[in-house]
């Protein structure tokens, strides 16, 4: 229990140090950080040496999570010893600190409930990726579809600019399919498609069709599959997990 309530404590003030990271911050403050960086990364690391030390090499590499952590101790001693160094530019610098985000999923390894999800996401990740490629698959047909339909037609207006979404080319039209899917002014695409055929009083009407099929098909049948998914995945890993307590 001691050594569970420590790197539950230690993950929380990790994630308060990152927290404090904000634009034009005070010097005083970027060596804080460092020296907030060094120590966590000094103390997990211990943490890791000491579970192998305890469990064995083999042992210790047969939990996932084990190896998942080893994995964020790792990319953190790396991208300690680059910023240190300065060998990386700035961009690949915001990638690897990313990766001290991730030290918050330790909590999953004593939280039961939270590790019953991660695992029920990490098994369902074969059919997520399936479910993901069928989505893909709806993007390109509707984007082809699009520009069949709609490519160069919405310039009707020549004293105004061509809308950013548009369905000219294969790539912007992939990019207006994916912001109707996320509806993010999916009408105003919708109604310059319908202006683009005359307008309301005319056959233009008809292809509202069109947009209403993509959003409704888009949004609600993959979206409610993946969570039907990962709703049953959770069900048997709680089953699964509540009888083995039973058992003991």
């Amino acid at each position: 229990q001691t050594f569970y309530w420590l790197v539950i404590c230690m993950v929380f003030l990790n994630t308060l140090v990152l927290t404090t990271e904000h634009h034009k911050q005070p010097e005083w403050l970027d060596r804080f950080q460092n020296a907030g960086n060094l120590f966590f990364v000094i103390l997990f690391t211990l943490e890791m040496l000491l579970k192998m030390y305890s469990l064995g090499f083999t042992s210790y590499t047969r939990s996932q999570f084990n190896r998942f952590d080893c994995f964020v101790v790792i990319s953190s001693i790396v991208e300690f010893v680059l910023v240190t160094l300065q060998l990386m530019k700035p961009l690949g610098v915001s990638v690897l600190r990313s990766a001290r985000l991730l030290r918050i999923f330790k909590v999953t390894k004593y939280w039961a409930s939270l590790r019953n999800l991660v695992a029920s996401l990490l098994n369902s990740l074969r059919s997520i990726m399936s479910l993901l490629l069928l989505l893909f698959l709806f993007i390109v047909i509707f984007a082809l579809l699009g520009m069949q339909v709609f490519g160069g037609k919405f310039n009707f207006n020549p004293q105004a600019p061509k809308p950013r979404a548009n369905f000219d080319t294969f790539i912007q039209s992939l990019l207006t399919v994916f912001q109707i899917l996320t509806g993010e002014d999916w009408n105003a695409v919708m109604y310059n498609g319908i202006e683009s055929f005359g307008g309301v009083g005319s056959i233009g009407m008809m292809v509202c069709i069109y947009y209403i099929v993509l959003f409704i098909c888009g949004n609600y049948n993959p979206a409610e599959r993946l969570l039907g998914h990962c709703r049953r995945q959770s069900g048997r890993r709680r089953l699964t997990y509540e009888c083995r307590e039973r058992g003991r």
